[in-house]
This record gives C-alpha cells, structure tokens and sequence, in this order.
C-alpha cells in the first residue's frame, strides 16, 4: 500500500517560509506542556495543594490510644482542622501536650470542646479533655496557617502514647 503523500509537512517558500522539523518540534512542545498541565491540574484536584485524597492524613501511636487526623498540605492563610483523638478511663481528664513547629507555623483560631485545662509547656502547649463514657475524648483544633514551608509536630498523651507527623504550607 503506497504512503499518503503529507505535501502540508514539508517545508514552503510560498506564500510563508517555514522550517517543518522547527515547526514539528515546537507542536511536540505545546503538547508536552498541555499534559504537564492537565497533571497538574489532576494533582490539585486530588489535593496535593490544599484538602483532598493526597492531603488528608492520620497519624496514630503504637499502642493505639492517640490518633491526629490532620491535612499535609495547607496554604498560607488557610484555615483547616486538627482533630486529637484520645483514649483512657471513662470520666477521667485526659492530657495531652501538643509541641513542636505547629505553633511557629500556625495560630490556633479556635479549639472545640472547651478543654477543662489548658497550660504552656515549653514551645507547646498541654491541654485536659475529659473523656466520654466510653473513654474516648477528641480536641477540634481550628488552625490558621502563618507561615511557608515544612513544619513538624508532636502530640503526646499523658500515658507515653504519641504521634509526630509534619505539614508543609505553600506560600
């Protein structure tokens, strides 16, 4: 079977000079740069910039009595929730000291429920939640984020339970 003769990729001198292997290369260009963006555009949604699939995360101790769900990837600005899960006796105060970069890069704009207690520590902060009757407590941290760049964080439970995990902010 004989080849489709392509006359249009072959170079012209009329009306238009054009170089066809210049003009080629620069079509493979604009292609790479379309699917260069439709993967980026595929990786925000998916969260690699602020809330999503890639950005939800949970960090949780050995012994499974303290668990953080937090977002790993915020931007400067941004408003999002760090939720301390905890667990002990039912009834009882539970503590948990929160140290590390979290307040350098962040200003806590609210925190859900009210803690019975709440002191410095340090660069951190100790906080008491009273448990429920199941023995399970949980702190909603509202978090304002101030800063760019990575920030490492470690939650501690009163029983030697904890977490670390870090949060990268974009500018």
């Amino acid at each position: 079977m004989a080849r489709p003769d392509h006359s249009d990729l072959h170079n012209r001198h009329y009306p238009v000079e054009e170089d066809m292997a210049l003009q080629r290369r620069v079509w493979r260009f604009e292609r790479i740069g379309w699917y260069a963006l439709l993967l980026l555009i595929g990786l925000s949604l998916a969260g690699l910039f602020s809330k999503g699939p890639l950005s939800n995360a949970q960090a949780r101790s050995a012994d499974g009595q303290l668990w953080v769900e937090y977002q790993r990837f915020m931007r400067n600005g941004a408003s999002d929730a760090l939720i301390i899960h905890l667990q002990g006796k039912p009834g009882k105060p539970l503590e948990v000291a929160i140290e590390g970069e979290l307040l350098n890069g962040f200003n806590v704009e609210m925190l859900q429920p009210q803690p019975l207690k709440a002191s410095t520590a340090g660069e951190g902060v100790r906080l008491w939640a009273l448990s429920d009757t199941d023995g399970r407590a949980a702190l909603h941290v509202t978090l304002r984020s101030d800063g760019v760049g990575r920030f490492a964080t470690r939650v501690t439970s009163a029983n030697g339970a904890s977490v670390q995990f870090s949060q990268f902010i974009y500018p």
